[in-house]
């Protein structure tokens, strides 16, 4: 893959071009940015214009030559990959490293060492991967790669040059999921809008987020200030036996809270505002049936309950609390409305 096929990190692609057009390629770098934005893809395809024996211009890669073909392949001599073993990245795999540091780039070229999720370094391995950064060998270029760099020693850190990857736009998202997967265009909208950013988000919520099954979500979410409390309970159940994880249908939640919002705010707006772009009769409907005020309290009880889940709480008294307490609310509200028209 060449540079212009990497979407989205179009700064940070220029920064590292430059340096390695004009020779100023610092010895090490720290790719920060969540996951899945292409901190690692841009960093492979670093190494291979780095190597690249016909480069169509300064900066690329031509794509065609031994080298490139052989870092296309994950056969290069000279690119080195690390990740964790288990749970850590390990100091064995760093003296590892540190044993082919020591001699020239077996190819002739320059040699890239790629660590992902370097946060995952232990005490150990992160200790003597300093030692690394502070006399970096000849014609070596170290990058590491992390959505969390204050896991970081600061002593790595002030060693190595910050190239910050942002979060990618839900139209890039969707390109990569249309491209890489059977997704309908309005199946790569709707996982590009939940996916915070991330395309390998995108893709995994792809796999266990069925799109259809969504709707029925939605309609639950509708029904649920019709539902008597014994109801209410009995759809907890149902969820908390199901497959797939309550935090999924939080989410989904807080993202039809969303779309009824803005709705609200401008209902003449454009149709591509919407994450559930393809329910805009639903959005409609609903949003007139809510108050400001009783969506922000949705949306707060709702971000509640993620937090709650998340400290593993029994999820079906947590869903059963929160689906009462928005049952409560608008109960309440529509108690002022009949008194205020009385």
């Amino acid at each position: 893959m060449a540079f212009h096929q990497i979407w989205g990190q179009d700064h940070a692609i220029s920064i590292l071009r430059q340096a390695l057009a004009h020779g100023r390629l610092a010895h090490a770098y720290l790719f920060a940015g969540a996951d899945g934005v292409g901190k690692r893809l841009t960093a492979l395809t670093l190494a291979k214009a780095m190597n690249c024996l016909a480069p169509p211009e300064a900066g690329e890669a031509c794509e065609q030559c031994s080298s490139c073909l052989k870092v296309n392949s994950s056969n290069h001599a000279d690119v080195l990959l690390i990740e964790p073993d288990g749970d850590f990245i390990k100091i064995d795999q760093v003296r590892e490293l540190q044993k082919q540091l020591r001699f020239r780039p077996l190819e002739g070229g320059r040699r890239a060492c790629i660590l992902d999720a370097a946060d995952r370094l232990n005490e150990a391995a992160a200790n003597a991967l300093l030692k690394t950064l502070e006399e970096p060998p000849a014609e070596t270029h170290l990058f590491l790669i992390t959505p969390r760099p204050h896991n970081l020693l600061p002593t790595i850190l002030s060693r190595c040059q910050w190239i910050k990857f942002k979060p990618l736009s839900r139209s890039h998202i969707a390109r990569i999921l249309l491209s890489a997967s059977s997704f309908s265009e309005e199946q790569a909208f709707f996982y590009a809008s939940l996916s915070g950013g991330s395309a390998s988000q995108a893709l995994s919520l792809g796999d266990r987020l069925d799109f259809q099954k969504r709707l029925g979500w939605l309609q639950t979410f509708g029904d649920l200030f019709q539902k008597s409390p014994g109801e209410i309970f009995e759809i907890c159940e149902q969820i908390t036996k199901e497959e797939e994880d309550p935090q999924d249908l939080l989410e989904l939640w807080k993202l039809w809270v969303r779309d009824l919002l803005v709705y609200k705010v401008d209902p003449e707006g454009k149709e591509d505002r919407f994450v559930n772009h393809d329910c805009l009769q639903e959005i409609s409907a609903q949003a007139q049936l809510f108050s400001f005020d009783q969506l922000q309290d949705f949306f707060r009880h709702l971000s509640e309950t993620q937090k709650f889940i998340s400290m593993k709480v029994n999820r079906q008294v947590a869903l059963e609390t929160l689906m009462l307490e928005m049952k409560k609310g608008r109960a309440a509200t529509q108690a002022v409305e009949i008194g205020m028209i009385r």
